[in-house]
């Protein structure tokens, strides 16, 4: 287990109830506030109550739509809002989308001397920047940006998406009335991402038996409470935990003591922009075709049988390496199919056919370091077009 120290620095506020307390915290916070917010929280009827709370808590409001995408030309359009309407606190409502582009714009505002790309791109370390202060409310569980100081924005022109750590939200509400209404499809493609992503920190060459444990138990609450709202649309309390364990699965509880991995998320990036994917299309559809790849290159596999068998359901013993692995990853594909899933991406685009175009989109990124095997903008291409082949051999 690895040094660390942790520090979660969001309060989370739980229930259904806290309207007038999120109000109040937030005018503890500052009395001018920009809501960026996703048209669904519109649509369903909530925006107006929110607003008409913080309005009677004394509080200016000012409001962004967020959009489908992250755009580097909505936080520069949010900043400009800042600007204008002297704002003092950012509140970020709906899914990552929305989340990320307050923290982006709430840090943005505070450094206007410097162009936010540079940071993105780690020209620049954005450690120890000013930002103004962000509240989260997530509505769509998935990507947990409501507790971590990640951000993910995609340039307008290249369409690549980039991003570093800027800070973190002063606290999220988690209000289960907000989950109830998500379309199925919406809920389920949500969740499983939100599996992955635990899936690919817990499978990396760092062990630390506690957060391991915990992680464990995230990924079997999430597929036991996407069932149970699957089944029961008024189940209240299994939305509930799905927008907990949002919340905590990326807030580094589930990583103490381990070092993520950086590789996946670019790939997933590079994978969006050559076929048009959105993110959980894209890390969704990556991720067996990683685990294939990342499982056959390590030398001690005791993380994956425990991955294989207590997450998966696989009987790992007495079976040679390569047909274990065959039958996770059928046990996995079955996992998918019972949600509607796809398990490649070739079940969603053709093939664009376009090789050497995709490893010089690569190759554009600079250098990657993967702890795991060693990767060249080749070997990640093979990896993609392997997810498009449906090629698990």
């Amino acid at each position: 287990m690895k040094d660390f120290v942790y520090e979660s620095g969001v309060r989370i506020l739980y229930g259904a109830d806290q309207m007038q307390m999120v109000a109040e915290e937030i005018a503890k916070l500052g009395q001018r506030v920009l809501i960026v917010t996703a048209g669904s929280f519109v649509a369903g009827g909530h925006y107006e109550a929110l607003e008409k709370a913080l309005q009677t808590s004394g509080l200016t409001v000012a409001c962004l739509p967020a959009g489908k995408k992250p755009l580097l030309s909505k936080v520069n359009e949010g900043v400009g809002i800042c600007q204008k309407e002297e704002i003092q606190v950012v509140l970020g409502i709906g899914g990552g989308v929305s989340m990320d582009l307050a923290k982006a714009i709430a840090f943005a505002a505070c450094n206007p001397e410097t162009p936010l790309e540079k940071y993105l791109t780690y020209e620049l370390s954005a450690e120890g920047r000013p930002m103004l202060p962000v509240v989260t409310i997530p509505t769509n569980p998935m990507s947990g940006s409501e507790t971590n100081p990640d951000i993910q924005i995609t340039l307008d022109e290249s369409g690549m998406q980039v991003g570093c750590g800027v800070g973190k939200a002063v606290f999220a509400w988690l209000n289960p009335d907000y989950a109830m209404s998500i379309p199925d499809k919406i809920l389920t493609y949500g969740q499983v991402t939100s599996f992955v992503q635990l899936s690919l920190n817990y499978l990396n060459l760092s062990r630390a038996p506690l957060a391991e444990h915990y992680a464990e138990a995230t990924m079997k609450t999430i597929l036991e409470c996407l069932r149970r709202s699957l089944s029961d649309k008024q189940d209240k309390e299994a939305r509930g935990n799905l927008l907990l364990s949002s919340a905590l699965a990326l807030s580094g509880i589930n990583d103490l003591g381990r070092e993520m991995e950086f590789i996946p998320y670019p790939l997933q990036s590079f994978a969006q922009r050559y076929l048009g994917l959105d993110y959980p299309q894209a890390l969704t559809g990556i991720f067996p075709y990683w685990m294939k790849e990342i499982y056959r290159a390590s030398e001690d596999k005791s993380i994956f049988h425990r991955y294989f068998s207590e997450i998966l359901g696989v009987s790992v013993e007495g079976k040679e390496e390569e047909t274990l692995l065959q039958d996770a990853l059928a046990a996995l594909k079955k996992l998918y199919q019972e949600f509607g899933i796809p398990f490649s991406y070739g079940e969603i685009r053709e093939n664009p056919n376009k090789h050497s175009e995709l490893v010089e989109m690569i190759a554009s990124f600079g250098p990657m370091p993967c702890r795991i095997m060693p990767v060249t903008a080749e070997t990640l291409a093979n990896i993609i077009e392997d997810a498009i082949a449906r090629n698990l051999n």
